[in-house]
């Protein structure tokens, strides 16, 4: 088993601290005559108050280790740009973002690539370990949901955390081994009752400012919808909202 004082270490690291510049294309147009019509221009994602804001937010990003493809990068590059081999966080451009979960549900588009498992490791700010949880990527690849195991401790409310995810090129982590990070704060919100339909919470997390929880509840509704057209239509505006690129 990987020493996870070792892991944390050669993660921080390869953690070259970046800024972000996504690259935002055009929604899509036609959308298809569902109930969903309604709500295509409500939902939307609403920053949450600077002052809420970590000190430190920038993004992530280190090169490739041979091992995996060698056309990987980290978009968290200066003005790279979007392709099939882009490890990608999905967050929006501040870099950071509120969730009410204990256990968010974190999104990355994943490149096709021969490593087989990632690492998430999650830090306090501040201090240097929260938790680690590795997971099989076996065969992977696209907008993947990465989430902490459920036995590791859980988000603590009104603190801010850094995650990181890493692919692990080799038999053992590696400082070159590609990465990218971002923020997350916990918070706690009530819900109001009257939120009948997916897309009603969807509207109202963003409403709201809680990135993690609407990005997870919109990606379920476009999962169980893959071919309405307005579900894209709604999903590639609510990503230029938080300037992510409406691609992914």
């Amino acid at each position: 088993m990987l020493n996870q004082q070792y892991l944390l270490n050669l993660t921080t690291i390869s953690l070259v601290l970046l800024p972000i510049t996504p690259v935002i294309a055009q929604p899509a147009s036609n959308p298809s005559g569902t109930e969903s019509e309604g709500l295509s221009t409500g939902v939307l994602f609403k920053p949450p108050p600077e002052d809420q804001k970590p000190e430190h937010t920038r993004g992530a990003g280190s090169r490739n280790d041979q091992q995996c493809s060698q056309d990987i990068f980290s978009s968290n590059k200066p003005n790279a740009p979007l392709t099939q081999t882009s490890l990608i966080p999905l967050v929006p451009s501040s870099n950071w973002g509120l969730t009410t979960a204990k256990h968010p549900t974190f999104w990355i588009n994943l490149p096709e690539t021969s490593a087989q498992q990632i690492v998430l490791s999650i830090r306090e700010e501040g201090r240097t370990f929260h938790s680690q949880t590795f997971i099989s990527i076996a065969g992977k690849s696209g907008l993947i949901a990465v989430q902490s195991s459920q036995d590791s401790p859980p988000l603590e409310l009104d603190k801010s955390y850094q995650w990181a995810v890493v692919l692990i090129c080799g038999n053992q982590p590696n400082p070159n081994d590609p990465a990218v990070a971002s923020w997350i704060k916990r918070v706690t919100i009530t819900e109001p009752n009257h939120l009948g339909t997916p897309l009603e919470k969807v509207a109202w997390y963003g409403e709201n400012g809680i990135w993690y929880d609407a990005v997870t509840a919109l990606m379920e509704v476009r999962q169980s919808q893959p071919n309405n057209q307005n579900i894209r239509d709604i999903w590639a505006k609510f990503l230029e909202s938080g300037e992510v690129n409406s691609e992914l």
